[in-house]
């Protein structure tokens, strides 16, 4: 699987209701799945957060030891509480 690197880091609007005037938009991806998100702060701050994200999910990925499957939802356990 590939290793997520970060995408797209961009000054965003803040969400309704925000305290701070500073946001960025942000986009994680390794070619397939794409994590998208929003932080306030400076550039550099969100930098580093999404760069320590980066660094988790790439690590999850080396040390996990069982092949990652896709399910359709229904064989999922949560769906199958929700009915």
């Amino acid at each position: 699987m590939s290793k997520y690197r970060l995408f797209t880091l961009e000054k965003t609007q803040p969400p309704t209701g925000a305290r701070t005037k500073r946001w960025y938009r942000y986009v994680i991806s390794n070619g397939i799945t794409e994590i998208n998100g929003s932080r306030s702060g400076t550039e550099k701050e969100v930098k580093e957060f999404v760069c320590d994200c980066i660094k988790h999910l790439n690590r999850d990925i080396k040390h996990s030891n069982r092949p990652h499957t896709f399910r359709p939802a229904y064989m999922h356990y949560a769906y199958e509480m929700s009915l």
